[in-house]
């Protein structure tokens, strides 16, 4: 597939209606972050709020149902988007994500709760690639990443702001407030898009791939289900249910594969894998995404168990982390989008940044000093920056313009899933050491961040010379 020439701007709108739509874009972003993050602070009270339960039971389970709703919805969302057209793959399932919210912060009984969290999950995994495609639509070509650096803000800012502000609001005793806070930048976001942005459809007659969907949701959920109670030490890897997750969804694979490539119009066009650069570019993106449950999970173990420090401590590890990226990737994508030649540089910085800091870390022992962990993860926030405004809107850059919906929606499956298969590996990769005593707790957390510097290696690795010869010859050619 050839990259096809473009219209400077997609969708020209008039400066006031282009800034509403951006603005509606980043808090459909602050929605999303909130929600994931404040869901995470907020599951154990929720869940407590229930008569007559055991909350440990569940959480687990309310946590997969998040994930899972987003994985199957994200890819699907894309062509939905062609369907329904850009402005109302925002609005209805906006309005979906919304009244589901609402109501998870009123019901108080553990069936209709469960049935809201994934509903609210798979509404906003059908909007959440659409504000990534809206801002490559309205604007030129090189102002993307800079737009593509304000929703990597706000994705900062909602995660670290929405998970403080709900954990004080719960802690003064109001929980339902804190429910609800992330559907205000939700709400905002649907009537500014909705008020201010054309309902652009895929042109041409477009048709539902039914069977592929059927079997796209049966492939994710066998497989994500298997990897997730897999990696659970209580149910393992040789559990008949684990096992009969990973034969559904393989199956499911071979049959979707068979199915879409008869389809006349495929929820997931087999031919976006024959671009060979976009398809690198997906695992590239992968790739950059594989770290963050090192960070996120190991990190503190190792400072709280290997180094004995507070829960506070470990608690604060990401805060300059947080900050760097809520200021740094609007600069950042400035500085990609004046040359092409800076994406492949921006690729580099997003993945030599965190195999560095990775391959410090995998070397912890009882007398490394906190303020080590502080500086690294530190370093994977301006990782993070670059990556965020590089290869998404370079991934968009490689496809034909009828692909645009699905092939973002498939960048931000590809880092979705990056974490449940980050989650099984890096399970793996402790539980070999059997974590019972300090001492093996050490070298399981170690290995861990082994495994992450090694897997961004090999991301560093394609940048330099996959990535950057592909640019170089797409420059030279036009």
């Amino acid at each position: 597939m050839n990259e096809q020439p473009r219209p400077a701007v997609a969708i020209p709108l008039p400066k006031g209606k282009k800034t509403a739509v951006q603005i509606g874009c980043i808090c459909m972003m602050l929605s999303v972050a909130m929600y994931g993050l404040v869901f995470a602070t907020l599951t154990q009270p929720i869940l407590s709020s229930i008569p007559g339960i055991e909350v440990g039971k569940y959480v687990s389970l309310f946590s997969i149902f998040a994930a899972l709703g987003v994985s199957v919805m994200t890819p699907i969302g894309g062509k939905l988007g062609d369907l329904v057209g850009r402005r109302n793959i925002v609005v209805i399932p906006g309005i979906i994500c919304l009244v589901a919210g609402i109501g998870i912060a009123f019901i108080h009984s553990l069936v209709p709760l469960m049935a809201l969290r994934l509903i609210l999950a798979l509404a906003q995994g059908a909007f959440t690639a659409a504000p990534y495609i809206i801002v490559s639509l309205i604007n030129e070509r090189k102002d993307v990443p800079k737009a593509m650096g304000l929703l990597a803000a706000a994705i900062s800012l909602g995660g670290f702001g929405g998970s403080i502000i709900a954990g004080f609001l719960t802690d003064m005793g109001l929980l339902t407030a804190a429910i609800l806070m992330p559907a205000i930048p939700l709400l905002a976001g649907v009537i500014l898009i909705g008020l201010n942005m054309p309902n652009q459809r895929r042109a041409g007659k477009i048709t539902l791939d039914v069977p592929g969907m059927i079997t796209l949701v049966v492939a994710l959920c066998g497989i994500l289900l298997a990897l997730n109670f897999g990696a659970s030490p209580s149910v393992g890897w040789t559990n008949p249910l684990v096992l009969a997750g990973f034969v559904v969804g393989i199956a499911a694979l071979f049959a979707l594969i068979k199915v879409e490539g008869r389809a006349s119009d495929p929820i997931i066009p087999l031919k976006l894998f024959k671009n060979s650069h976009y398809t690198i570019l997906l695992v590239v993106g992968f790739i950059c995404y594989f770290y963050q449950g090192a960070m996120n999970v190991y990190a503190p173990i190792a400072v709280t168990t290997v180094m004995g420090k507070a829960t506070t401590v470990a608690g604060s590890l990401q805060m300059p982390r947080t900050i760097i990226c809520m200021l740094l990737p609007t600069f950042a994508g400035a500085w990609v989008g004046k040359k092409t030649g800076n994406s492949w540089k921006a690729m580099v910085i997003g993945t030599l940044l965190v195999a560095l800091p990775m391959a410090v870390l995998g070397f912890t022992s009882p007398s490394t000093s906190v303020l080590i962990f502080f500086v690294c993860i530190g370093l994977t926030g301006v990782a993070e920056a670059f990556r965020s405004v590089s290869i998404t809107p370079a991934a968009q850059a490689a496809l034909d313009p009828q692909d645009m919906g699905i092939g973002t929606s498939l960048v931000n499956f590809a880092n979705s899933l990056a974490g449940t298969v980050a989650a099984a590996v890096y399970g793996v990769a402790y539980n070999m050491n059997d974590p019972t005593t300090p001492e093996r707790i050490n070298s399981g957390v170690n290995a861990v961040f082994l495994v992450a510097a090694a897997v961004s290696l090999i991301g560093l690795l394609l940048v330099i010379f996959v990535v950057r010869p592909q640019m170089a010859k797409k420059a030279a050619s036009q």
